[in-house]
């Protein structure tokens, strides 16, 4: 019966092995592993994956085929063309020539009522009221302006991710406290239980015990409900297309501050802040379309030039070619250039009130991000003073109550008193990382592995 049973415990380990080893069987645990994330790599995923990133990524593209565009504006058109037409009278394939190939004389042309023309056409602009140049500069910065709003979509998601990862170590911190609690409060749970056995204490201390562990109950379970729900708006942010996929972030040292006068981190905001930086190069498109829209009263001058042939029925092609310079001038336009200029003003007048606007708001930002450094910092302080006297005095009072000195609602009110120091502790420690991140933001700072 040994030996038989010998053998069936080594199958039993064999067969364990071989599925254990098996490529499904491992990369399905493979798969039940969540990938753990600093705050570095998670930064770093979601700069290559966010969608929002990518697609304003592409409007610096878009704004690089417009620079083009405006160049190719400044170059020579060559076009071809052809076409067939019915006439109701003869027409002629080339105009009267006075003096013909053979000497003085007339040179008839052919004439036919179908016509059939071939040919190719040149248009070079030379002068257009320094709409031209003035066309490639606005290109170039509206490609500016994109790239700035590529650094501001981009310091924005490095904002949130940082936000919400310190949320997500918040919670788990809580969600360690808040059952820390549950288990403190079933273990005394037990000791009044089995002090009503013994007629030590009233039948209303266990009743009062059992509604503050659903309480407790209750609260955890909002954590972790709280936890579920910021970890899939990470996974969003990080651009992760398998939301299913478990995930865990590795906590670590918190921010380092730098220290700086508010004045001069308010300077340095308009510096370096590119929302501010668009604007004020959006202020200087504007100002250089008023100038475009002011050109369009200047003449335009281009050289033009033609060569083709036509044909009747009999296929006979019939050359001919011509090259002139050109000049347009607008004399009356009924107010359509004027009504341009002003339009051109009155938005340019609209961005110089979107500068003073960001203005107002990027000094408003950097003093709240300022303030709520140090009011975190002052709560940090506060409160793990105030943890070390909550857990004391929970001790005191759990002693109390065993050697029948304290009350039950003693040792209840001792721990909520606890639970909520922690909690105020962990709030404070988000609200400092969130105020160093925001101080990042509005500053306009680049990320720092």
């Amino acid at each position: 019966m040994k030996l038989t049973s010998w053998i069936t415990h080594s199958l039993v380990i064999v067969i364990l092995s071989g599925l254990i080893f098996m490529p499904g069987f491992s990369q399905a645990a493979d798969q039940d592993k969540p990938d753990t994330y600093t705050l570095s790599s998670i930064i770093d995923y979601a700069l290559k994956n966010n969608p929002r990133l990518r697609i304003s990524n592409k409007d610096i593209i878009t704004e690089m085929y417009g620079v083009k565009t405006a160049k190719a504006e400044r170059m020579p058109r060559v076009d071809f063309g052809s076409g067939a037409t019915r006439y109701r009278y003869p027409m002629p394939l080339t105009p009267i020539v006075i003096t013909g190939p053979m000497g003085p004389g007339f040179d008839f042309p052919d004439f036919e009522r179908n016509v059939y023309d071939i040919g190719g056409f040149f248009r070079l602009p030379l002068f257009k009221g320094g709409r031209l140049v003035r066309g490639v500069q606005v290109a170039e910065m509206k490609k500016s302006v994109a790239q700035d709003n590529y650094m501001a979509t981009k310091q924005e998601l490095v904002y949130n991710l940082t936000s919400v990862f310190y949320k997500i170590s918040q919670l788990e911190k809580l969600l360690q406290a808040n059952d820390a609690t549950v288990k403190q409060l079933e273990a005394h749970k037990q000791n009044v239980e089995m002090y009503l056995k013994t007629g030590t204490v009233p039948q209303l201390d266990l009743l009062k015990t059992d509604v503050e562990l659903s309480h407790a109950r209750e609260r955890k379970l909002l954590v972790k409900n709280n936890l579920e729900s910021t970890y899939e708006l990470l996974k969003t942010l990080m651009g992760i297309d398998n939301m299913e996929a478990p995930i865990s972030i590795e906590h670590g040292e918190g921010s380092k501050e730098t220290y700086a006068v508010l004045d001069e981190r308010i300077n340095k905001a308009f510096s370096q802040r590119p929302e501010y930086m668009a604007v004020s190069k959006k202020k200087k498109i504007y100002e250089e379309r008023v100038k475009i829209a002011q050109g369009k009263r200047f003449p335009d001058i281009y050289a033009a030039g033609e060569y083709g042939g036509k044909a009747g029925d009999n296929i006979a092609l019939k050359e001919n070619w011509n090259f002139g310079l050109k000049l347009i001038m607008p004399i009356f336009d009924g107010g359509i250039i004027q009504s341009e200029i002003d339009k051109e003003i009155n938005e340019l007048e609209k961005i110089k009130e979107e500068e003073r606007f960001l203005k107002l708001a990027i000094t408003r930002e950097v003093r709240d991000a300022h303030l709520g450094i140090m009011n975190a910092k002052e709560r940090i302080e506060v409160t793990e003073t105030a943890i070390a006297s909550a857990k004391e005095s929970l001790r005191v009072e759990l002693l109390k109550y065993d050697t029948g000195a304290g009350t039950n609602t003693d040792v209840i009110d001792a721990q909520t008193a606890f639970l909520r120091t922690e909690t105020d502790f962990y709030q404070a420690l988000y609200d400092k990382e969130v105020a160093l991140a925001s101080m990042r933001k509005a500053m306009g700072e680049e990320w720092i592995r």
